[in-house]
């Protein structure tokens, strides 16, 4: 059933709020304890929500407190996401690049022991 216009004009009236699209570029960084944290993950991407006001201005506000006090829940709902995801990437469609120079050092038996034991654990 379709409103018809005077409907539509009295529900403007009784509440001025209108729906936004907010779409925004974000980058979210980690790293991992399983390694003491030298491997860091680092996100770029952007997302996009609907947020309800009568202005740009009221919409920018929800947004800035938002970003304020919600960074740890969209830290979870992120990693969330790439959880899921993160299964059906395939080796070939990653990008490796390698950066500065390599660190070669003579390694002792014992040091070759304990790295072939390090890297036997996590199977």
């Amino acid at each position: 059933m379709e409103k018809n216009e005077l409907e539509k004009t009295l529900e403007d009236l009784e509440n001025p709020y209108r729906p936004y699209r907010v779409e925004f570029p974000y980058e979210i960084r980690f790293t991992t304890p399983q390694d003491e944290n030298i491997t860091e993950i680092i996100v770029r991407t952007r997302s996009e929500e609907v947020r309800f006001g009568r202005n740009e201005r009221d919409v920018m506000l929800q947004k800035g407190m938002d970003n304020r006090y919600g960074r740890l829940t969209y830290s979870k709902h992120i990693l969330n996401w790439i959880a899921e995801t993160l299964p059906d990437i395939k080796p070939k469609d990653c990008e490796v690049e390698y950066l500065g120079e390599p660190t070669v050092t003579l390694m002792n038996e014992k040091e070759i022991r304990e790295f072939a034991e390090r890297c036997c654990a996590d199977e």
